[in-house]
């Protein structure tokens, strides 16, 4: 199998679209995403009630990674939503990032003109489409993203005008500083873990091989994490072309850990990946050797990859970084075209129609 892994025409022949060369480029569109952001036309603001983040899939995992970087650093709530509406309370003191890379998102327009309604102060973050034009209709902030990508494929572009506009509004402090970090981290571990490294000093593509003929269980081992988990999931899921789940500590001690009794049959047919990070607090990381002790044993494999970096933006893409590099992998060893997702664009066919 490393074959495949480690000759570039192959996986140029397997990937025509290049996704693993997108991957690679997670800290130039991160670095061009918080500068759209910090230069775009935004109205100056106090803080709000609440910041609402409406986007589904890739266009919306952007919302799940900036509501764990502000869960204890922000006074007001941050709520994801992923849906045709709106929590009831959502009202004129609340700010809402409308994110859809295409901006024909049927399920975020909705949010979006429910949000409108509600008299919320919108931000609308999109490459086009029919949310472009109806921002522009509105008279509500548009941050214009480059097209031409995978939606997975922009999740810089996606986070960081959120990031960048924070800043502009001086919600949160520090930000830049964080992206900096970050783009210097991702552009680091790109040489490090990239297609051109071979398969014997790369983890990202020995674990890809690991998860060959397997179902990836991907754990978080703590509330930082946790959209980590998330996008690996939904990646192994569009790029692999696989089924994955995922789950965080301590809530699937009071769950799964139970499911684990028959998990091991038939043997060997889930693969745990945990995601760590240095800061996880003593008890989370006795909670994870515990189950691993426990409940476990029917596992084909554990595994556990360790965030990189120093400030928590930088951790949580360097987690993000090494399964969207997994993802891929597994998708060249899969032999499948990583780019395409044939099962969603016949689902919009057939709701469009």
């Amino acid at each position: 199998m490393t074959y495949v892994l480690d000759d570039p025409g192959r996986r140029a022949s397997l990937d025509p679209g290049g996704m693993a060369e997108l991957v690679v480029r997670t800290a130039d569109f991160l670095r061009e995403g918080w500068e759209l952001g910090v230069r775009a036309a935004l109205p100056e603001g106090s803080s709000p009630s609440h910041l609402l983040v409406l986007g589904m899939g890739g266009s919306g995992i952007g919302g799940d990674l900036l509501r764990s970087l502000l869960y204890d650093r922000v006074r007001f709530p941050v709520t994801v939503v992923k849906d045709y509406t709106l929590p009831g309370w959502v009202g004129p003191e609340a700010v809402v990032f409308a994110c859809s890379y295409s901006g024909d998102t049927e399920e975020t327009l909705a949010a979006y003109g429910a949000a409108r309604a509600a008299g919320a102060a919108c931000v609308a973050v999109t490459s086009g489409g029919r949310l472009a034009q109806r921002a522009q209709e509105d008279g509500v902030p548009l941050v214009r993203i480059p097209s031409g990508l995978p939606p997975r494929a922009a999740l810089g572009y996606l986070l960081g005008p959120m990031l960048g506009a924070l800043q502009r509004w001086g919600w949160v402090e520090g930000l830049e500083e964080e992206v900096t970090e970050a783009e210097a981290l991702l552009r680091s571990l790109a040489a490090e873990w990239g297609p051109e490294v071979p398969t014997a000093h790369n983890p990202t593509k020995q674990l890809a091989r690991s998860l060959v003929g397997r179902v990836p269980v991907v754990y978080a081992a703590s509330r930082l994490s946790e959209p980590a988990a998330l996008r690996w999931k939904t990646q192994l899921n569009e790029n692999s072309k696989v089924y994955a789940t995922w789950n965080v500590f301590p809530e699937l001690n009071h769950n799964e850990t139970v499911g684990w009794a028959l998990a091991g049959q038939p043997e060997g047919l889930l693969e745990v990946v945990v995601l760590r990070d240095p800061e996880d607090a003593p008890r989370l990381v006795r909670r994870v050797e515990i189950t691993r002790e426990v409940a476990l044993g029917g596992a084909a494999g554990v595994h556990q990859v360790h965030a990189r970096g120093t400030r928590r933006l930088s951790r949580l893409l360097s987690l993000v970084l090494f399964g969207d590099l997994v993802s891929v992998y597994l998708a060249y060893l899969n032999e499948v075209d990583p780019t395409p997702v044939a099962v969603i664009d016949e689902l919009k066919r057939r709701l469009g129609s």
